[in-house]
This record gives C-alpha cells, sequence and structure tokens, in this order.
C-alpha cells in the first residue's frame, strides 16, 4: 500500500463535526490503495472526546498524538474544565479574542513546532508518498508548508473551511490581514492539489489565487452508510412532532430564531403547546441554555450535550424531523454543515435553517425538508405549523424522506481523493528529503 501522511490536530479520541472528515478518509482510503499516519492533537486540549471513533480507524492507519500548548488546552487548564459538552459563551469569546490579536493563524499556532518534530520522525523512520493537511486549524497547513519546503513530497491541502483569520473573523487590523493573507497564499502556492467541501469555497480559492484551477477540485462532505443500521425504525403516527439538531451550537450558530419561532407558534395557537418537542444534541455555548429558559421552554426543548457520534445516529433514526442550524452572518453563507449530508443518510424530514444559500439548494434538490432563514422566528413559525399537521395527518415522511444519493457516501469520496492523490504522487516518483 502506497503511504501517506495526514496533519490533522482534530481526530480521535477527540470528538465534534471537526474529526468526522479525517476519520472517514482514513477509514476508506485503506481500501483504496493508501494507508495513513496521522499527527494529531493531543485529545485532553480539547473540550470534546469521543472514544467510540476510534473503531473507525483501520489497523493500517497509526495515530500519532502529540500535545502542544493550543490556547483552548491552556483555557481548560486555567478554568480546570472537566466536563465537555458546555463551554463559556462569554469565556470563549474573550479567548477568540484574544487569540485573534495574538496568535497566527489561529489559537493551535503553539502546536505546530510538536507537530513538525514528529512527522519529521515519520519522515525518517517511514517515509511517505504524500503528505495531506485538512483545516481549520490552518496551523495544520503551516506544517504541511514547512514539510513540503523541506522534502518536496507531494502536498495536497484540504480546506473544509476559508482561512477562518481572514474570511470568517474580521482581522483586528491590517497588519494581521496582510500576514494571514501572506501565510494563504504560500499555501495555495505551494500546494500540489487543492481540495474543498464546496463549491463557493473552491470559488473562493480561484478568486484568492488565480493560478489554482487546474488543480483545485471540490470533495464534499458526506455520510457512511455503515453508521447506519440495515433495518431502520418506522416514523411513530400522531404528535408530538420530535425535532432533533445533532451537533455543536458554537461561534454564532444558535437556535434563537428556532426558539421565538416555537414561542409564537405556542402563544398563536395555545392548543398545540407540547405538539413539538426539541432534542439538541451536541457540544454547545452557554447563551442557548439562557435564551430556553428566559422564553419559558424548558418543557418542550431539552439539552442532551455531546454524546459519543454512534449515539447521536441513534437520536436521528428517532426522530421525526432533523433540524439543521447554520450562521446568520454573511461570511459564513457559503458554508455546507457537515451535519447536513448526515441528515440526508439518515433519511427523515429536514428543517433547515439557512440562509438562502448552497446549503439550502441542496436540502430542495434533494426534494429531503424546508428551508427557512434562521433569524427569521415568523416563517419558522408558520413551517413549525406546516410540520406538526404534516405529523398529524400522517404525510410528512412521504412528502420529504428518502435515500440520499451514493455520490455522496465516504467511500466515494475516498476514492475521489485517492485519485488525486495518485495524480501527484506517482507510484515510480516517491519524494524524498
Amino acid at each position: 500500500m502506497r503511504h501517506l501522511l495526514m496533519i490533522s490536530h482534530f481526530f480521535p479520541p477527540m470528538g465534534g463535526g471537526g474529526v468526522q472528515r479525517a476519520t472517514k478518509f482514513v477509514k476508506y482510503l485503506s481500501q483504496c490503495g493508501w494507508r495513513t499516519t496521522v499527527v494529531c492533537g493531543d485529545p485532553d486540549d480539547y473540550w470534546m472526546r469521543d472514544e467510540t471513533l476510534l473503531q473507525e480507524v483501520p489497523e493500517s492507519a497509526r495515530v500519532i498524538a502529540t500535545a502542544g500548548a493550543t490556547g483552548l488546552g491552556m483555557l481548560r487548564r486555567v478554568r480546570r474544565q472537566r466536563g465537555r459538552e458546555r463551554r463559556s459563551s462569554r469565556a470563549f469569546a474573550l479567548l477568540r479574542r484574544a487569540a485573534t490579536w495574538a496568535l497566527i493563524p489561529d489559537s493551535y499556532v503553539g502546536w505546530r513546532s510538536f507537530a513538525l518534530r514528529t512527522a519529521e520522525k515519520v519522515l525518517e523512520r517511514d517515509p511517505p508518498d504524500a503528505v495531506l493537511s485538512t483545516g481549520p486549524p490552518e496551523t495544520n497547513h503551516l506544517v504541511g508548508l514547512q514539510l513540503k519546503q523541506r522534502t518536496r513530497l507531494p502536498w495536497l491541502v484540504d480546506f473544509r473551511d476559508p482561512w477562518v483569520a481572514l474570511h470568517l473573523f474580521e482581522p483586528p487590523t491590517r497588519w494581521h490581514r496582510e500576514r494571514n493573507s501572506k501565510l494563504e497564499s504560500a499555501v495555495l502556492q505551494h500546494a500540489d492539489c487543492l481540495v474543498a467541501t464546496t463549491s463557493w469555497l473552491r470559488d473562493l480559492l480561484r478568486e484568492r489565487h488565480p493560478g489554482t484551477p487546474t488543480r483545485l477540485y471540490v470533495i464534499r462532505n458526506g455520510f457512511d452508510p455503515a453508521d447506519f443500521p440495515a433495518h431502520r425504525p418506522e416514523p411513530t403516527p400522531g404528535l408530538p412532532l420530535r425535532l432533533v439538531h445533532a451537533g455543536m451550537l458554537t461561534m454564532t450558530r444558535s437556535v434563537d430564531g428556532l426558539l421565538h419561532g416555537l414561542r409564537r407558534l405556542h402563544v398563536r395557537r395555545p392548543e398545540l403547546s407540547g405538539s413539538v418537542q426539541v432534542e439538541l444534541f451536541g457540544a454547545r455555548e452557554t447563551a442557548n441554555d439562557d435564551l430556553v429558559a428566559r422564553l419559558d421552554l424548558e418543557e418542550c426543548v431539552r439539552f442532551r450535550g455531546y454524546v459519543p457520534h454512534d449515539e447521536a445516529i441513534a437520536a436521528m433514526l428517532r426522530a421525526d424531523v432533523l433540524l439543521l442550524v447554520k450562521h446568520t452572518e454573511p461570511r459564513y453563507l457559503g458554508l455546507v454543515p457537515g451535519k447536513l449530508y448526515e441528515y440526508l443518510g439518515a433519511g427523515r424530514p429536514i428543517l433547515a435553517l439557512v440562509p438562502e444559500s448552497e446549503a439550502a439548494e441542496l436540502v430542495r434538490k434533494f426534494e429531503r425538508g424546508v428551508t427557512a432563514p434562521p433569524d427569521a422566528p415568523e416563517s419558522i413559525c408558520a413551517l413549525l405549523e406546516q410540520l406538526v399537521e404534516a405529523k398529524r395527518d400522517g404525510t410528512l415522511h412521504a412528502r420529504y424522506g428518502g435515500e440520499a444519493p451514493a455520490a455522496l457516501t465516504r467511500l466515494e469520496q475516498a476514492r475521489n481523493l485517492a485519485a488525486l492523490l495518485d495524480q501527484i504522487a506517482p507510484s515510480s516518483n516517491r519524494g524524498g528529503a
């Protein structure tokens, strides 16, 4: 088998959405002629953990976790944090603001030298055929860049999101903008191949660096059929309508619009109070809890906290409707939450609270649900009423349920990735130091 060195700070036993893409690539690349060594961060430096995801890692893979002085890791130690399902909205906002000023490109830059030393040991003992870095955090790409400059090994850069400090957060000064821009340009110029998760992100990268079109590709996020049972539970008849959100509620992604829409439904149609039950699985910031209490919705909105991935899948399959929430800020417009693809794989109707965007287009393209802007409680109230009536008359699943296309499976995406790796790293041209 060919050998790939992957730089990914987020990797099991860390949990959360950020680990899924790298984990599934490693799992299915092993079926496409590539074994992987992963250099990742120390799971104790992160606030979510999921030991069950280690079962996804094939025997052919090697995972090397190395600690580093990351911003979140230091905050956890200072605050002696034990819980992994909530983080303080105020404390994390302060950390993010301080990191934007002091740490370039991100709060994980303290891990860079540790990861680089670990990767160099891999190069000595088990030379790879290619290197892949996946971000965010962008520190992963800086490690990949240094390895490229030192070894000239073929290097594939996987952009799950845009360069965060440039495109998702406003740089605090002109100097910060220029510094991040130079780092982004260096990565784009030196990479042998660039992969983006959405068409919007592909176009943004083309705009940032016009010389990339011939080596820039889209490999979307997806779902793994192996995560779902062969025989799925049938939807239960009658009310209540059970909504499930499985994913993080952080960094301006909140259920504010949903909660205000639900409150309006209760006020306008008191007889429907209790007809909608919402379960929110996943890590979150505390502002979400505060709003539920303020709107007096504790009886119908429940936070279940972070759960292992297999339990999140089981919760999706128990739902009548799966709730998708996107950020309202224009900077996030083109991002498609990875969770959407798992929702498509689950085969349940989707209530997508997203701006008019690629995410909304996917829901409509596959006729899998209804959409509304995440900050439009009036529209959300109307959709909740519509979904309640469809559940009551037994037509909900027939309207919006269905199978997801095979092109969105993790195996198919790994095949596409392996094909790109085969192009940039022909078997007869192994790189070297």
